[in-house]
């Protein structure tokens, strides 16, 4: 979750730049296309091998933007399911059973932003190492050294990923670029934004 992360960045920054029902900006076309150059996984939920119930609060920086977003996480063995809040609201749920992804969206939410991206930057940061590397195209790799995992296209680093004390992870997406500095808690109980019902 704490990968949920990229994608947000992404979606704060377009959200900041283009208008409700109006055309993208000319930065949120950039940033839109950038992360479509970077792989998207899509792991099984099993490939975790642990359950997460998380609440995260992520701030994402991009030039000329900056934007808090709230997230709530669960995942286990058979699905992953988000939410994304956006000031006090329900901006986007998501739910992968390793087959489908079902995402929803409310209709402020920008139409740039995909689920897939966001489940994908979830996958990169929290999947185990092997199982991202097993599902990389030709000429990407994934290093990990202590706290700091690098996505890298050929001799280009692309992304990072860094854990930090206090549960803080930072995701840098240099070809965008933004970056999201995320502090998670665990999640007591399973809320209604994460159910479904809440919107």
């Amino acid at each position: 979750m704490q990968r949920l992360i990229a994608v947000l960045a992404i979606a704060a920054s377009l959200g900041g730049c283009a208008g409700a029902g109006g055309p993208a900006s000319p930065t949120a076309t950039t940033a839109a296309s950038a992360a479509a150059e970077v792989p998207q996984l899509r792991l099984a939920p099993a490939e975790l091998g642990r359950t997460l119930a998380l609440q995260q609060r992520i701030d994402v920086r991009a030039p000329g933007h900056a934007q808090a977003l709230d997230v709530m996480l669960e995942a286990d063995d058979r699905r992953v399911r988000l939410a994304v809040l956006a000031m006090g609201q329900v901006a986007a749920r998501l739910e992968w059973d390793g087959v489908t992804l079902d995402e929803s969206r409310a209709p402020w939410w920008p139409p740039q932003v995909s689920g897939a991206r966001i489940l994908s930057d979830l996958q990169l940061a929290e999947w185990p190492a092997a199982a991202v590397r097993a599902a990389l195209p030709a000429g990407w790799r994934l290093d990990e050294v202590g706290d700091v995992r690098t996505l890298s296209q050929g001799a280009e680093v692309v992304t990072t990923v860094t854990r930090r004390a206090g549960g803080i992870v930072e995701i840098a997406q240099r070809r965008a670029p933004y970056t999201l500095t995320i502090a998670s808690h665990p999640l007591e109980q399973v809320s209604d934004a994460v159910e479904g019902s809440g919107q």
